[in-house]
């Protein structure tokens, strides 16, 4: 398809702000002035606008509760973990295993690792990432490790997983997001 020479040239004569404009001579009827808290390029200026204490931010100064951490194994390279054998359950309930298996695979991921993690059990890639929940957070290989060689997390786990995968939309308050304002 061919531009109209025509309406090449009328692009280039749209006026258009000044990158500098000498003493704010700029005749305001080609182009107005920004708007207060604008730019010279039209682009609002972000004034500080932190809505949670900056140490919040920071790791290590967090108020909250810790996160637990889980599903990490005793290898050559690192003795102290538990074994990935004393957990295999081979007659764990199928459903639940899927379950918390798919519940694994779609936690938050906090940060990645410079490199693989390898499974203990068959030396598969299991994944670089750590996923959490806001209460558990484990590395990413773990759904690989329940799905595929039936290692069971302790009960604790397992029921607060259930009791996260089981939400159904009854249980979700929407009343709330109807009447937020800005300093809900």
């Amino acid at each position: 398809m061919r531009i109209p020479f025509w309406l090449v040239w009328a692009w280039f004569l749209v006026p258009r702000p000044p990158t500098f404009a000498p003493f704010g001579l700029w005749p305001t009827w080609l182009w107005p002035p920004p708007s207060p808290g604008m730019s010279e390029d039209r682009c609002v200026q972000p004034e500080n606008r932190r809505y949670a204490d900056p140490l919040d931010y920071m790791p290590g100064t967090g108020t909250g509760p810790p996160v637990i951490l889980i599903g990490y194994w005793e290898s050559d390279m690192e003795p102290g973990w538990p074994r990935v054998t004393d957990f295999v359950d081979e007659l764990w309930d199928e459903t639940e295993r899927h379950v918390v298996a798919s519940y694994l695979e779609q936690g938050f991921i906090p940060w990645v690792q410079a490199g693989p993690s390898w499974c203990r059990i068959c030396g598969k890639a299991n994944g670089t990432a750590e996923r959490t929940d806001g209460v558990y957070i484990w590395p990413e290989g773990l759904a690989h490790y329940v799905r595929e060689h039936g290692v069971r997390p302790p009960v604790g786990v397992i029921r607060h997983i259930i009791s996260r995968a089981a939400m159904h939309p009854e249980q979700v308050d929407m009343d709330w997001w109807r009447t937020a304002t800005l300093d809900s």
